[in-house]
């Protein structure tokens, strides 16, 4: 049987139980699009070759930062959209943003600056992670931290551990110490990438996840699954239990054999 006659078979055995999502996965190779539905992980395939620096996706969209411009997926693949280097992509309610070189600008068809903020690690929302801390967006007030590797929602992964924001006086509060490198929120679940492991805040405790390889995870992020791609480019998704074909929820894995991998987006 061909690797297309299995991923196909992959697709019937899951395709009555849940719609097939694309997750892009960003690597010093380029952008590698995996096919993913209930639990079962299908066929995947290089869609871009480039240096792959960030990925980001909402609302059916794909952006990929590379080290020559920021790329975004059509029908008829990735095409360049005129920003140039880039080391972060991300969206808002307003749609794509981008950082490069001291530079954040909004994409609107064409790109528009909206300020500057040195060493920008990652955008999520109306938050903007920096070596110099988070910022707001649009308006890139700075919101206090350092070293900071990501953002989702009011979370914040930093070099000395990861912190929540909130509170009256809108003040950082450390809820786990020690290096961390990602984090997702989607207001409903929160998953946090350590220098130790994966943990899921659960019942306001934070309890490691129980994966299939023993390798340090570089980015999570949320779908209809969660989703995680470890350094060494194993892909990974958990999905509940009453959501797969053969009743058997969890963490599954694939290797997909791709070197210097950054992170990973669903569109």
């Amino acid at each position: 049987m061909s690797d297309d006659d299995i991923a196909l078979s992959e697709k019937r055995m899951y395709g009555a139980k849940r719609p097939e999502t694309h997750a892009y996965v960003a690597s010093g190779l380029g952008v590698t699009r995996v096919e993913t539905a209930g639990g079962q992980i299908g066929r995947f395939s290089l869609s871009e070759r480039c240096n792959a620096r960030d990925v980001a996706g909402a609302s059916g969209e794909v952006a990929v930062a590379t080290d020559e411009d920021v790329l975004v997926l059509t029908d008829d693949g990735f095409v360049p959209t005129g920003f140039g280097p880039a080391t972060a992509v991300g969206y808002d309610g307003d749609g794509l943003l981008a950082a490069g070189d001291s530079r954040v600008a909004r994409y609107t068809g064409e790109w528009q600056g909206i300020g500057e903020v040195a060493d920008v690690q990652a955008i999520d929302g109306d938050r903007l992670a920096a070596a110099e801390g988070v910022y707001a967006l649009p308006s890139l007030d700075r919101l206090g931290l350092v070293d900071v590797a990501d953002v989702s929602g009011d979370y914040a992964a930093t070099e000395s551990g990861l912190y929540r924001y909130g509170g009256e006086n809108g003040e950082w509060t450390e809820v786990r110490s020690g290096r961390h490198v990602a984090v997702a929120s989607d207001g409903e679940q929160v998953h946090a990438a350590a220098a130790d492991g994966l943990y899921e805040l659960t019942d306001g405790s934070w309890e490691p996840c129980t994966l299939p390889v023993d390798e340090r995870v570089v980015d999570v992020t949320h779908g209809d699954d969660t989703y995680a791609i470890t350094e060494n480019g194993t892909f990974l998704v958990a999905t509940a239990a009453e959501a797969t074909a053969d009743g058997q929820g969890g963490w599954r894995q694939r290797s997909l054999g791709v070197p210097d991998v950054v992170g990973v987006a669903v569109a």
